[in-house]
């Protein structure tokens, strides 16, 4: 799972500045209680998923191009929606543990994006996009599909993005870093998806 993402990522298109005249970059704001992050992990015997705050972000744009943008999640918010009481409690405190993610050490992880380019689909995805997220202190190059709604003054940016944690160093049961056949039905998969929707304002 992840610093994500996360994901989880900040994206736009041109929108912003789109007046010729304007040369000073727009600065936009990711909304925290407006925006929203999901995880999903699987495991042999199942999966489990819950979602994670925003803490900050921004895009820039100038001239009606995006010139650069930054998610920050705080990872100390890391919440399981699929178990309640005791169980729950648990897995929460789990993935917060230096097993999992170490968010005493490393409380937030970021996005940053580098690059994104108009793409034709037919799943409302209509952006390709490039960036970095690093999680545990570790940087990786990233690239999904993502689906961006423009107004006047505000922006919508959703769509879903599948990382490998164990670039990130989070090894509890991975096949990674332990032997698949002492693990079982104990394994849980290195890939996690992180679904996000971002909102951003003038």
């Amino acid at each position: 799972m992840s610093h994500f993402l996360f994901t989880a990522l900040l994206l736009a298109c041109p929108f912003f500045g789109t007046n010729d005249g304007d040369t000073e970059p727009n600065r936009m704001s990711v909304s925290p209680t407006s925006s929203s992050v999901t995880w999903e992990g699987k495991k042999v015997t199942g999966s489990h998923s819950g979602d994670i705050q925003v803490q900050s972000g921004f895009i820039t744009a100038e001239k009606g191009l995006i010139t650069g943008a930054t998610v920050i999640i705080d990872m100390k918010t890391i919440n399981t929606l699929d178990l309640e009481g005791g169980g729950k409690e648990s897995l929460d405190g789990h993935l917060k543990s230096d097993d999992f993610f170490g968010v005493a050490q490393f409380p937030t992880a970021q996005f940053e994006l580098t690059s994104i380019n108009p793409v034709r689909s037919t799943d409302g995805m209509n952006f390709a996009a490039n960036g970095t997220v690093t999680i545990k202190g570790r940087t990786e190059e990233v690239s999904f599909p993502v689906k961006v709604e423009m107004g006047n003054d505000a922006a919508s940016i959703s769509g879903e993005i599948t990382l490998d944690r164990s670039k990130f160093d989070v090894r509890f049961r991975s096949k990674s870093f332990f032997d698949v056949a002492e693990l079982g039905d104990k394994l849980i998969y290195d890939e996690f998806t992180i679904g996000f929707e971002l909102k951003a304002e003038i």
